[in-house]
């Protein structure tokens, strides 16, 4: 069964988030990932979008605060998305990445986000190793082995 935490509130699945990678898989990403952060490692942790701690790194998510200040729950809901910079920007980044945001949340919106989730749970995996890994990566965390970039 699909962990519902790792639904995106951007439509994002949380399982290859950088944050959240390097906080579930620690060692070396955690520290490369805190470093790029300029942060101690420890402040490096996420459970997923959908059981944000008090200490959670996603309460800083600009996309989490606006939503939050809208009283939503996903972007899908805002009527602004359309013309939304913090939206479009994230939504580029990830898009060159092969993440398509918008498509992820219409999948999410129609309820099909338990499909979705175990299909992006086994999309983003180690080839070598099978184990997870983010889509920020250029090696694998657990094997070392160089990473393919699948465009969809």
């Amino acid at each position: 069964m699909a962990d519902l935490s790792l639904v995106g509130r951007c439509g994002l699945f949380c399982g290859t988030c950088g944050i959240y990678r390097a906080y579930k898989d620690n060692g070396s990403y955690l520290e490369k990932v805190a470093e790029s952060f300029d942060c101690a490692p420890e402040l490096v942790r996420c459970e997923g979008c959908q059981t944000l701690t008090p200490d959670c790194w996603g309460n800083r998510c600009k996309i989490v605060i606006c939503l939050r200040k809208k009283g939503l729950e996903f972007c899908y809901e805002c009527g602004e998305l359309d013309g939304c910079g913090k939206f479009s920007e994230l939504s580029d980044g990830y898009m060159e990445l092969g993440i398509n945001l918008r498509g992820n949340m219409d999948r999410i919106r129609t309820g099909d986000a338990e499909r979705w989730l175990e299909e992006e749970d086994m999309r983003w995996r180690c080839g070598s190793c099978g184990e997870p890994i983010s889509c920020h990566m250029e090696e694998c965390n657990q094997c070392g082995a160089g990473l393919v970039k699948v465009k969809y």
